[in-house]
């Protein structure tokens, strides 16, 4: 397979990933059933490395370590809603944190490694994606927050299915400096979320929610003046 046969793939997939996790949201939602998105999320992984099967397993070493570094999020982010108490959110938090940690080194490790690709690309975007999605469910489900912490939650699927309802055939998606920062601020935001409660824990997620909505806006201000 072509690379850009195998790249017109995953994009499809990142359409189909989206579709599916916005059905499933609102599954989660009529159930009140964190475990949802995780399977379906899980799922769609495991279709997302089929897809680029052949190139990781021929990676030296296999699968590449900064993929490899982030299959470890996602091992930690699911296996951490699923296993631990949502009663002790300090033990979900330490736990958060080696996840969040993770991120940091899995774009140095492409780098320095020379391991950047169009796969790699995806799937870090949508495992970062998926870590707000589910924090802000948590959040809505097990926390005392109000239905709007889920805006940002699924503000990544919606522009997504938005772009491909509004396609521009010469535009590719790329993480955008700001947007980068503002992303990396949320998780800190999403992770202190756990160990605060009350007034100070609403103006945090709160403040950390408007500046993702703000970024998802501009974002789609500049797709359409490409």
């Amino acid at each position: 397979m072509s690379n850009s046969l195998l790249n017109k793939h995953i994009e499809t997939w990142s359409i189909y990933n989206a579709f599916i996790l916005v059905i499933a949201s609102i599954f989660a939602l009529a159930n009140k059933e964190l475990n949802i998105l995780l399977v379906v999320f899980s799922l769609s992984v495991i279709v997302l490395i089929s897809i680029n099967r052949k190139q990781l397993l021929t990676s030296k070493p296999l699968f590449g370590i900064a993929n490899t570094i982030t299959l470890i999020r996602i091992i930690i982010i699911v296996s951490s809603f699923i296993l631990l108490d949502f009663n002790d959110t300090n033990v979900l938090f330490y736990y958060l944190c080696a996840a969040v940690a993770l991120d940091f080194f899995d774009g140095r490790a492409a780098r320095y490694f020379n391991e950047s690709s169009f796969f790699g690309h995806y799937f870090d975007m949508e495992v970062d994606a998926f870590f707000v999605l589910v924090m802000c469910f948590f959040f809505y489900l097990h926390g005392d927050i109000s239905w709007w912490i889920l805006i940002p939650g699924l503000l990544r699927y919606v522009f997504r299915l938005y772009t491909f309802c509004f396609p521009k055939p010469n535009v590719k998606e790329e993480k955008k400096t700001y947007a980068t920062v503002i992303a990396a601020s949320y998780f800190i935001v999403l992770l202190i979320g756990l160990i605060t409660h009350g007034t100070l824990q609403f103006l945090i997620l709160l403040l950390g929610s408007l500046a993702i909505v703000i970024s998802f806006l501009i974002g789609i201000i500049q797709y359409h003046k490409q």
